[in-house]
């Protein structure tokens, strides 16, 4: 099909030959997220669907593959540019293109700058960004959408998409400049440089009078942690800043060096335990043979006594004497006494013993002065090893306290960086006086262009031109409440008549031919400032059955003249209309309608470019017999 650019295109034909999915098509392959093509015919009969649209001259091919009848949407989608014609087949078509890249793609075509609008105070999510998704919705107007009278635009019902138009309607009505998401982001940086030189200049305000209270800390907290002399005293604020300075200059620290194993205090506590055990051991030998040679002393006194008692064998004098009476007094003796020579024997073991022992005294001396010695040697040597810890542990202290001192001294230091490397000097602020008063020009002029109540102003103006306009249509068509001023109402997305009695909205007005005729005058008057004001929507509006208030769309009415009855001269009226609008944007809008009426006047006649009726339809009966 081939649709002229500029003009009224109208397609008529019988019910069910396929007028109502011409905008289905354009819809989906616009990158819908759903194919809303009618299950039938031509779901089964088609294999890609495919719009070449006019960019100025340019061809824009998007094609997308049908679905079928089993999935809602195919995500092989084809897009090619500089198309002089719809190919003869579908064969060259191949993805090369993703549905959302498609979207994008196609904001770009339509030259849709970045942005955002959000201008409602205190609002916490962020506006919608118009884009060609919203851009559809005021160029579309399906069979049932253009006779309801609660939802006027394309796709209002479902959720989400109120609140995109009504977030993209004042960047679409031109009530924003199209640099204003760029201004808003310099406004923003601009904002954040404000309050850093305004920061930075009460900073060099304060100290050009005197030391600030922070200035004047870190002085007695650098005099304290020694990296100024206590006695140092600060004569002005320049001066104040190099002593500062002086305290924050890296300075050498020296350590001891604590490398030695030998000097690590676990080795000398070890050692001491060495020694410690060590000298247990000798003072035990040490006992050990003390004991021995108290013992033997005991044994030679015990065996001298012995000896001495035993001299008494002289008195016998045989070995034969009686030994079962008394030698002195013969009486007669319970025990037998020993015989002679069993003394003698006695008397000469424990002489033999008693030499021994006097032998072996003077060696048990020796070895015990020598045990002796090994004790005066490793009490010495203990007593340095608790020495060298008791060192270890002064020297262990006096690295920690000088640690401590030096983190302290590392803090203030960084403290006082950190404040000299926020704080300017106060010697010459003529510079950033200059850079705080461009900072706060420059804010003051995003903010004027930026001014909510300014696009709020500008929105109003844009909605009363566009007000202007649906009266003017609407009395055209004659339409009830036309003798009233009409708008269109942007918080609730419908036309409202300013009666004496108050505001009068689209839905609570009666019949249908009034709710199909304004949307078609809502329609009309937006995309007649769109066209003014060259705001980047496409220049088309989709209409699908307008006449179905007079003529029910499942009844083909044919040709009529247009005057025969009230009827007829309604929609002569409209497409009259349409007809008119068309003309007097000379070629800067193309309006597309779908209807099952046929006029007889010459110029709905010239306008007609398909007529769909004995068994002519939008899918050629041969593919349905290939299916």
């Amino acid at each position: 099909m081939h649709f002229e650019l500029g003009k009224l295109n109208i397609v008529t034909g019988a019910s069910k030959s396929g007028k109502s999915a011409l905008l289905e098509i354009v819809d989906y392959c616009w990158g819908r997220s759903e194919c809303t093509v009618p299950h039938g015919e031509i779901r089964k009969a088609v294999s890609w669907f495919a719009v070449l649209w006019d960019n100025e001259g340019e061809g824009i091919l998007v094609a997308r593959r049908n679905p079928g009848m089993s999935r809602t949407a195919s995500d092989e989608l084809y897009l090619e540019r500089n198309v002089e014609q719809l190919p003869p087949n579908p064969s060259g078509f191949q993805k090369n293109i993703t549905a959302e890249g498609l979207r994008v793609e196609l904001s770009r075509i339509l030259k849709i700058s970045e942005n955002v609008y959000s201008a409602e105070p205190g609002l916490v999510r962020s506006g919608t960004p118009a884009s060609a998704s919203q851009a559809i919705f005021f160029s579309l107007q399906a069979q049932d959408e253009i006779a309801n009278r609660r939802l006027l635009f394309h796709r209002q019902g479902e959720e989400g998409i109120p609140r995109a138009i009504k977030d993209t309607l004042p960047y679409f009505l031109g009530a924003m400049e199209e640099d204003y998401y760029l201004k808003q982001r310099r406004y923003d940086a601009a904002k954040v440089k404000l309050r850093r030189l305004e920061r930075e200049f009460a900073e060099l305000k304060a100290l050009s009078t005197e030391a600030t209270t922070s200035a004047e800390r870190l002085f007695r907290d650098a005099k304290r942690a020694n990296l100024i002399p206590s006695d140092a005293t600060s004569q002005n604020t320049a001066h104040l800043r190099q002593l500062l300075a002086a305290a924050a200059e890296p300075r050498p620290r020296d350590y001891v060096d604590t490398s030695d194993s030998s000097a690590d205090l676990a080795d000398l506590e070890q050692k001491r335990r060495d020694l410690r055990a060590r000298l247990q051991d000798v003072r035990e030998e040490i006992n050990n043979y003390n004991r021995l040679e108290r013992e033997a002393d005991d044994f030679l006194i015990e065996a001298n006594e012995q000896s001495a008692r035993l001299a008494s064998i002289g008195l016998l004098r045989s070995s034969e004497a009686d030994t079962q009476h008394c030698p002195l007094c013969a009486h007669d003796l319970e025990v037998e006494i020993p015989k002679v020579e069993a003394i003698r024997a006695s008397l000469q073991a424990l002489g033999n013993q008693l030499s021994s022992a006097r032998r072996d005294a003077p060696r048990l001396q020796a070895h015990i002065l020598h045990l002796e010695g090994n004790r005066a040697e490793l009490d010495l040597a203990l007593k340095a090893v608790q020495q060298e810890i008791a060192d270890r542990i002064a020297t262990n202290e006096r690295l920690r306290i000088e640690q401590d001192i030096f983190t302290e001294q590392a803090h203030v230091a960084g403290r006082i960086s950190y404040y000299l490397e926020n704080t300017k000097t106060t010697t010459d602020n003529a510079g950033i006086k200059l850079d705080l008063a461009r900072a706060r020009a420059e804010v003051a002029e995003l903010e004027q262009a930026l001014d909510p109540e300014t696009i709020t102003e500008n929105i109003s103006t844009a909605l009363s031109l566009v007000g202007r306009d649906i009266t003017e249509y609407a009395r055209t068509l004659r339409l009830e409440h036309s003798d009233h001023p009409l708008r269109l109402d942007r918080r609730n997305l419908t036309v409202t008549a300013d009666t004496d009695k108050g505001p009068l909205p689209l839905f609570h007005m009666g019949s249908a031919e009034n709710w199909v005729g304004y949307h078609v005058a809502a329609h009309l008057a937006l995309h007649r400032l769109f066209r003014v004001r060259g705001r980047p929507l496409p220049a088309l509006l989709l209409i699908d059955q307008p006449s179905q208030a007079h003529y029910p769309p499942e009844r083909d009415i044919g040709k009529i003249s247009g005057t025969e009855d009230e009827d007829q001269m309604a929609v002569a009226r409209l497409y009259k209309l349409l007809y008119d609008y068309c003309q007097n944007l000379d070629g800067r809008m193309q309006i597309i309608v779908a209807d099952h009426v046929e006029l007889l006047s010459d110029w709905f006649q010239n306008a007609t470019v398909e007529r769909w009726r004995d068994g002519v339809k939008l899918v050629p009966h041969d593919w349905l017999l290939n299916t």
